[in-house]
């Protein structure tokens, strides 16, 4: 029986949802029920906790990823559309150097040209802190255990 370790099967995970690109047939409508319409993109926030990849498997569940901050609007936007319960948790973004340390890529293959780290970051611990969260408490992005649990947006690219 094979083995993977968690790195190859989030590299796996991450390239597969790149190249298949899958998008639903969904109405016309600006975005499907309960979505959200920002910058011809749909974005849905979860506030159960989950690990980054079983998160971004939940995301490419709808067709989409883990949500992109390419600007800093959008990073604004997903801030807020965190906020309304309240919560100061911190949420994970599609980003993480999984498939080679040190090199940030989105899980929806977007370009990085767009960067938020709080200072002192992005750490190169040498461990697991992999994937990339982004705070709602007024903070920017940080690298974290991929295995730990936060809330997630998932996003889908629209009209």
């Amino acid at each position: 029986m094979a083995s993977f370790t968690l790195s190859a099967f989030l590299c796996v995970a991450v390239l597969s949802s790149i190249t298949l690109g899958a998008k639903p047939d969904f109405p016309s409508a600006p975005c499907p029920k309960g979505w959200v319409h920002n910058n011809k993109r749909c974005y849905l926030y979860f506030p159960e906790k989950r690990s980054w990849i079983d998160a971004e498997m939940h995301c490419v569940s709808f067709g989409g990823n883990l949500a992109s901050e390419r600007t800093a609007d959008e990073h604004s936007f997903l801030k807020k559309l965190h906020m309304p319960d309240g919560d100061k948790l911190a949420f994970w973004i599609g980003l993480s150097d999984v498939h080679k340390k040190g090199t940030w890529i989105w899980s929806d293959g977007t370009k990085m040209d767009f960067k938020k780290w709080n200072s002192g970051e992005p750490k190169s611990s040498g461990g697991n802190e992999d994937c990339v969260l982004s705070n709602s408490d007024g903070t920017d992005w940080q690298v974290s255990d991929c295995a730990k649990s936060y809330p997630y947006i998932c996003s889908l690219r629209w009209r």
